[in-house]
């Protein structure tokens, strides 16, 4: 899954744990649930459209993360004073990708940064737990430009529950 739909979840779990009188408390479930949803979604965008290799040739996969990329920017503009925790902590585990990137960039190794670690102890976990172990039955749609629709949906629907949250919380007078 790209970065806008980790955004939005960190803002959503953030938002539902926004306790002033239980702070520690409070950052660590955002802690917690914003490493569950990751790796929850990250097993899921094998059915979405996420091609591993960088293709500049082909223009749907140009503007497709040319629009990622800026709704990224966008997102963290308008999200970040208020939930720049939940933000954080649902973007941590892309560390394992920016490490692998960047010795690749560079042509240096860490030895025991050669793999993922965080994506694979998240998955290990994830593959525990019943109805996610059933991952693997989804299509494999990575390479399907027509499965970005999917992302889109999702994004879609985690930004109508955000704006539910906010009107939920106006609407209460007490």
């Amino acid at each position: 899954m790209q970065a806008p739909t980790h955004i939005l979840s960190g803002v959503i779990i953030n938002r539902i744990f926004k306790w002033r009188n239980y702070r520690p408390v409070a950052l660590f479930l955002t802690f917690f649930f914003c490493l569950f949803v990751h790796a929850v979604f990250d097993k899921l965008s094998v059915a979405v459209y996420g091609s591993d290799d960088m293709n500049l040739n082909d223009p749907f996969w140009l503007i497709y993360h040319l629009g990622m990329w800026l709704s990224t920017i966008v997102l963290l503009y308008i999200f970040w004073r208020d939930y720049k925790w939940g933000i954080v902590f649902s973007l941590l585990p892309e560390i394992d990708w920016i490490v692998i990137g960047l010795q690749h960039l560079f042509h240096f190794t860490i030895s025991f940064y050669s793999v993922p670690w965080i994506h694979f102890s998240m998955n290990y976990v994830i593959d525990q737990i019943p109805p996610f172990n059933y991952a693997y039955l989804l299509p494999d749609n990575r390479s399907n430009p027509w499965a970005c629709i999917w992302e889109l949906l999702l994004i879609g629907v985690l930004a109508f529950i955000y704006r539910a949250m906010v009107n939920y919380r106006k609407n209460i007078h007490f």
